[in-house]
């Protein structure tokens, strides 16, 4: 392993140690979710470009919760095209689109990923779900959204619509290594964004536990028996999220 790699895990400590002063946000967040969970309500997580890891970091996965609707957008997603996607976050009016034909209700909780928080579509898809009535939890990195203006109309940016805000931590620009006078390298909004979701999934699911409900999660398919405990979670919660009863987990 050479300096440059070291340094970039050097990176990832620091920025963790300062997620860990924000155990409050966190729990509250983890808090609504187990309020949500424990009243038949869904979880939802949207993000767009590389962003989207975040709710496939949380749908059907081993040791993750079952109420989960990942919203992902083909046309949002760098795999149909990097630069198409860039340029179709930027474009006003298809948040209330995105979120019009998920299975958003009253109730749930809606998690909105977005390094930046400028770009209208995360606003829009913010804005739609709490009209439907969900909580939304914005994930960004406050330092590059301070820094930034919005791009839709109105100046508002994601971090201005959500109900909780929750810092990823990243630098100005995500890239977090220097590299000679100019160049910087080493991106950490998913790292932090992924490390979010999952602290905040072992907080709910300690909730539940604490008020003597059975967590709805999921077991790895590799390991024996999980198939049956698996088909049982979703005979029972797959309903309300069709793209579950098209999955497993493995």
């Amino acid at each position: 392993m050479d300096n440059q790699q070291l340094e970039y895990l050097e990176t990832i400590r620091a920025l963790l140690d300062e997620l860990s002063g924000d155990a409050v946000q966190i729990k509250e967040a983890a808090g609504w979710c187990a309020d949500t969970v424990a009243a038949g309500g869904l979880i939802h997580v949207f993000g767009s470009g590389h962003s989207h890891m975040a709710a496939e970091e949380a749908f059907h996965r081993a040791g993750g919760l079952v109420p989960v609707n990942a919203v992902l957008v083909e046309w949002l997603m760098v795999h149909q095209g990097g630069r198409r996607a860039s340029l179709m976050e930027r474009q006003p009016g298809l948040g209330e689109l995105i979120v019009g034909t998920e299975p958003v209700e009253a109730g749930d909780v809606f998690f909105v990923v977005s390094n930046s928080g400028r770009n209208p579509v995360p606003v829009e898809v913010a804005q739609a779900a709490k009209a439907l009535g969900a909580k939304v939890i914005a994930i960004v990195s406050r330092k590059h959204s301070e820094a930034v203006t919005a791009r839709g109309g109105g100046g508002v940016k994601l971090g201005d619509v959500a109900d909780l805000v929750l810092d990823n931590h990243a630098p100005l620009g995500d890239a977090a290594v220097a590299v000679g006078a100019d160049l910087r390298v080493g991106g950490v909004s998913n790292v932090m964004s992924l490390v979010i979701i999952q602290t905040i999934v072992v907080e709910t699911v300690k909730m539940l536990v604490e008020r003597g409900i059975q967590p709805p999660v999921f077991k790895s398919a590799n390991v024996d028996g999980a198939d049956e405990w698996n088909a049982e979670q979703l005979r029972r919660l797959g309903r309300r999220v069709p793209t579950l009863l098209r999955s497993s987990v493995g």
